[in-house]
């Protein structure tokens, strides 16, 4: 289903250490860039690729597929320069022909990290990273995009596309795995897209 994933694939797997005994898998509308200016902050080692391999244990945030689907193509839009929702544009989200790491399915960030990971993960809701970390930056926060707010018409203009394809999988996961660990490569064999 999911093809030409080389902008999600290909890149370096980052985990953040945030202390002696927890590592965070950051993911993109997942508190990723709050999580990522934090360690920068609060200078905590960024391990890439190898480097995280021999860990045992890492923990993922995961956020509400719907949630995540609507602010993460809203982000694409506003990270293209686009300065408002583009029914066109969604078109081609819905047919798959634009695909971005901002709105993928959470699944496909794992299938990431497993290539440099087998070892457990814990999977706990985003809301559990805020109550860890205090600030809420966001991926505009280091440009010169000016934010705007989502508006509902924004809203339901990306929710009347067909959106399950990147929704499905991650509502399966979380129903099944929220605030449970499992080996990685259990979860990616049985969820496998």
């Amino acid at each position: 289903m999911f093809k030409n994933l080389t902008d999600i694939l290909t890149t370096d797997c980052e985990v953040i250490k945030f202390n002696k005994e927890e590592f965070f898998y950051p993911i993109y509308k997942n508190g990723s860039s709050s999580l990522k200016t934090y360690a920068e902050r609060q200078n905590l080692p960024l391990l890439k690729n190898k480097e995280i391999s021999n860990l045992k244990k890492i923990t993922v945030f995961l956020r509400s597929p719907k949630e995540r689907f609507v602010s993460g193509v809203y982000t694409f839009f506003h990270l293209t320069n686009t300065q408002f929702v583009d029914e066109k544009i969604l078109k081609k989200i819905e047919n798959l022909k634009i695909i971005n790491r901002h709105f993928v399915p959470q699944y496909l960030w794992l299938l990431h990290l497993q290539k440099y990971f087998n070892g457990i993960i814990e999977l706990k809701s985003v809301k559990e990273l805020y109550k860890l970390i205090p600030n809420r930056d966001g991926p505009w926060t280091n440009n010169s995009i000016v934010w705007r707010e989502i508006t509902p018409e924004d809203k339901n203009k990306i929710l009347s596309i067909d959106y399950e394809k990147y929704v499905e999988v991650d509502e399966k996961i979380i129903k099944k795995y929220m605030n449970r660990s499992v080996e990685l490569k259990i979860l990616i064999k049985e969820f496998k897209i």
